[in-house]
C-alpha cells in the first residue's frame, strides 16, 4: 500500500477495499479524497470480477470525522450553494448508484459528512464503542436537502431531527436501535464481520444483486421539491454559509471550545 496516497484502494478476490488514509485529520473529507473516490468507483464499474466495495478508515480512531473544517470556504455562500457540494454529492452518487453493495466499516468515530458518506452505503456495521453524529448546528450550515433525505429515509423524521437539531454524537448501539447502523460487533471482530458480509455477497449471482440494488434504489427515491422550495434552500444556505456563524463554527472548533452563535 502507499501510505502517502489519503484514499488507498486494494483489492482481494471479489472484494474491493478503499481506505481514507488520513489519520492525522480523523481521515476528514477534502476534494483529493471526493475526488480519487469518484474516479475509484467509476473504474470499478468497468471490472467485472468485483463484487463488493467496503469503505472504512485507516486505524481504529475514525472512519471519518466529517469535511475538513479548514476546508469549507467560508464567505462564499453563492459558489458553496450552487456548486460548493458538487465533490460531496458526487462521491456519494458514486458510491450509492454503485452498481453493487458498498459497506461502511465504521471502525472509529463517524461525523458529520462522514456519516452521510455511511448513510449512502448499503450496509453500515460499527464496532462497539464508536459514536456517530450529524452536526451542521454545531458549525452554524444549513445542510443541504437531498442529505437531510438520506436520513429522512433512513431512520425517518423524528430521528432525523434528533441527529440534526442536538448535532450529538450518540453512541452505537443507540444508532443501532435507531436503524442509523445495522449491525454492532465488538471491536475486535468488526473486521471479519464486515469481510464475512462481503465474501457471502460475492458468492451470489451477480445479476440478481445488482438488479436488486437497482431496484431498490429506484423505489426509495421519491422526493422531489418544486422550483420555489429549491430556491429558498438554495438561499438559506447561501445564508448560512456567507455568516458570521459559520465563521464561529470554524474558529470554536479549531480551538475547541463551546460556539457564541449570533444567528446573523
Amino acid at each position: 500500500m502507499d501510505t502517502e496516497k489519503q484514499l488507498i484502494i486494494w483489492t482481494k478476490g471479489r472484494v474491493c477495499t478503499m481506505e481514507i488514509n488520513r489519520p492525522q485529520k480523523r481521515n476528514t473529507l477534502n476534494p483529493v479524497v471526493l475526488q480519487a473516490m469518484s474516479e475509484a468507483m467509476d473504474d470499478l464499474e468497468k471490472q467485472e470480477d468485483i463484487r463488493v466495495v467496503i469503505i472504512r478508515g485507516v486505524g481504529d480512531k475514525a472512519f471519518c470525522a466529517g469535511f475538513d473544517i479548514s476546508e469549507i470556504p467560508a464567505g462564499s455562500g453563492e459558489q458553496v450553494a450552487g456548486g460548493g457540494q458538487g465533490l460531496l454529492e458526487a462521491a456519494f452518487s458514486r458510491v450509492r448508484n454503485f452498481k453493487y453493495p458498498v459497506i461502511a466499516m465504521i471502525n472509529g468515530v463517524c461525523v458529520g459528512a462522514g456519516l452521510d458518506l455511511a448513510a449512502n452505503c448499503d450496509f453500515r456495521i460499527a464496532a462497539e464503542g464508536v459514536r456517530l453524529g450529524i452536526t451542521p448546528a454545531k458549525l452554524g450550515v444549513v445542510y443541504h436537502a437531498s442529505g437531510l433525505n438520506r436520513f429522512i429515509r433512513l431512520v425517518g423524521v423524528a430521528a432525523t431531527r434528533e441527529l440534526f437539531y442536538t448535532g450529538r454524537l450518540i453512541p452505537a448501539e443507540r444508532a443501532l436501535a435507531m436503524g442509523l447502523v445495522d449491525q454492532v460487533v465488538p471491536a475486535g471482530g468488526l473486521e471479519e464481520a464486515v469481510y464475512g458480509l462481503a465474501e457471502e455477497i460475492a458468492e451470489n449471482a451477480p445479476l440478481s444483486v445488482c438488479g436488486s440494488k437497482y431496484i431498490i434504489n429506484r423505489l426509495v427515491e421519491k422526493f422531489f421539491l418544486s422550483p420555489e422550495e429549491e430556491e429558498e434552500i438554495r438561499q438559506m444556505t447561501i445564508r448560512a454559509f456567507n455568516s458570521q456563524d459559520l465563521l464561529e463554527g470554524q474558529m470554536a472548533f479549531l480551538q475547541k471550545r463551546k460556539p457564541q452563535f449570533k444567528g446573523r
